[in-house]
């Protein structure tokens, strides 16, 4: 990159990180692992920012008002993530209410950023300990009535007042239910004089089958420790054997009226789409990636359907598409799963035109308010420009120039001039000179002779392009390649076949026909590093003859 443009781009970033911070750096965020607690129960809040945030400066006294800080831990935390760095900054404190009713934890500010305020629920202490009872174990359910592949949260709860050893729940199986295992919870609860250590071991079910569902008794073994130590260690006491009651479960067929083909009950669920080049504005040869994103909260990553393809579901010659490989995952919230399915699709343009990709419906059913709803992407135009062959260009209208044109020269040159050819010459000199001075050849040239691993890095670029069998990103990488290795730029693979030796050029133009349809691409990437690594350096003497054969003699 040119110097000046370099410290230009770099100084506008910060005059707008500075103005916007908004823009440069990643919000600042809350979250509490429940919404939901009772007097004399602990609460974790954690704040988590980017490498500009520091949370451990954050002014807490927002908090005073109904929260008692108990403790309080920073980490930072660096991840390599496609190629870059990605520093993040967390607080953890555990929080004591001070009050019943609907707490709030307050906008906290830092840098000029706030978080966004919650919402907490206190309700009453609870009566914990019937008689003497120091140890409680039992199992509870979320909802006792579900459809049927819907998410419902089991909860096992461990309350102890006094220390145990060797604590052990046993293994308990669910018929005709998958099971996922959540993140275990641990806090403390005041009743009375006694403080309780509270575990919460949480599991999302979805059950397989509707009609009455079982979930067995849990037993739980430990011992206990009794105060001060022996010669062998700690003390044990009595052995401690406890269970919890069995729980019925209600499951609800597949509504009669749901439509979908695939059945998806879920809490919330959204449909997105990216294109990483507007679809309206294409011309003959680009390629664009449409990227569809399904996220749904109470469901699996697993089952999230595949998303219909347009090549499947709409045949348009003049336009070709070649899926990427999906992306299915699943995080954890703090009232469950939420599933996620990307799914992507290049679109390379074949020829002018211009045509509707239909709208992507998805029916799902919300658990929330029992109900039918509809995830929508709207139709979406798919234009693409012709471009003016060169006889058209010349009986363009005056006004009609294209964009990037040289200017003509003034008025005055053609008067001293006198003939045609000397206008020729001059206009050869100031097209040479500024070909000379072009920034993209002159920034090729410096990358190609100051860092020769570029070099080797688009050969990298293009093993892995083949490697996936995609025409479209091998196109890109080897124009790309060929912008070092000839310190200049190539549109087609036809001008870069005329600029190539002999076997380079035919894998080209072999390339170019499987970019459009017309060959086997498995057969033709074969080899193909191998011949950019052994295409020879460009002569200068050449490149200077393709020069000079643009200007008139």
């Amino acid at each position: 990159m040119n110097p000046f443009v370099g410290k230009a781009v770099c100084g506008l970033l910060t005059v707008a990180t500075l103005l916007f911070p908004g823009l440069a750096l990643a919000e600042l965020s809350a979250t509490v692992d429940r919404r939901e607690i009772a007097m004399g129960e602990t609460l974790r809040l954690t704040l988590l920012g980017d490498a500009g945030e520091q949370p451990a400066e954050i002014d807490l006294t927002p908090l005073a008002r109904d929260w008692e800080i108990l403790s309080r831990s920073s980490a930072t935390n660096a991840r390599y993530i496609n190629g870059q760095n990605q520093v993040t900054r967390t607080l953890e404190m555990e929080l004591a209410p001070l009050r019943e009713g609907t707490l709030s934890i307050p906008s906290l500010t830092n840098g000029g950023r706030t978080t966004t305020p919650l919402s907490i629920r206190v309700n009453p202490e609870p009566v914990v300990a019937p008689g003497d009872a120091l140890v409680l174990f039992e199992a509870s359910i979320e909802d006792a009535s579900v459809y049927v592949q819907a998410e419902t949260i089991l909860t096992i709860t461990l309350q102890q007042a006094i220390n145990l050893d060797g604590g052990e729940i046993s293994a308990f199986d669910i018929p005709d239910a998958i099971v996922e295992d959540l993140e275990r919870r641990s806090f403390q609860r005041r009743v009375g004089n006694r403080t309780w250590l509270v575990t919460e071991l949480r599991y999302a079910v979805y059950p397989q089958k509707s009609g009455r569902l079982t979930i067995p008794a849990v037993g739980f073994t430990a011992r206990e420790v009794q105060p001060g130590r022996s010669l062998l260690g700690a003390r044990l006491g009595r052995r401690l054997r406890l269970a919890s009651e069995p729980i019925e479960l209600d499951v609800k067929p597949v509504p009669a009226s749901f439509p979908g083909e695939v059945w998806l009950p879920a809490r919330e669920l959204s449909l997105t789409e990216n294109w990483s080049i507007d679809p309206e504005t294409l011309n003959v040869g680009d390629s664009t990636t449409r990227t569809l994103t399904l996220i749904a909260r109470g469901l699996q990553g697993s089952q999230l359907p595949p998303l219909s393809s347009v090549q499947g579901s709409l045949n348009i010659p003049e336009l070709r598409f070649y899926p990427d490989q999906e992306s299915i995952d699943q995080s954890e919230l703090s009232d469950g799963l939420q599933g996620q399915r990307i799914q992507s699709e290049a679109l390379v343009a074949r020829s002018g035109g211009s045509w509707q990709l239909p709208e992507i419906r998805v029916p799902w059913w919300n658990t929330e308010t029992d109900s039918l709803q509809y995830a929508t992407l709207p139709a979406r135009r798919v234009s693409v420009a012709t471009p003016l062959s060169l006889d058209a260009a010349s009986t363009s209208q005056p006004g009609a120039e294209p964009m990037g044109a040289p200017v003509p020269p003034p008025l005055w040159i053609w008067v001293l001039s006198g003939s045609g050819w000397i206008v020729a010459l001059l206009m050869a000199g100031i097209m040479w000179m500024s070909r000379r001075r072009s920034p993209s050849t002159s920034r090729a040239s410096a990358v190609y002779q100051s860092d020769p691993g570029s070099l080797r890095q688009a050969l990298v670029e293009v093993r892995r392009s083949a490697e996936q069998t995609n025409p479209a990103a091998i196109r890109r990488a080897v124009l790309a390649w060929a912008y070092l290795h000839h310190s200049r730029r190539f549109a087609t693979f036809t001008e870069l076949a005329r600029a190539s030796s002999e076997d380079l050029a035919k894998r080209l133009i072999a390339l170019d026909r499987c970019l459009y349809g017309e060959g086997d691409i498995s057969a033709v990437k074969q080899g193909l590093v191998e011949a950019l690594r052994e295409e020879p350096a460009p002569s200068k003497r050449a490149h200077r003859a393709d020069e000079l054969a643009l200007y008139p003699t």
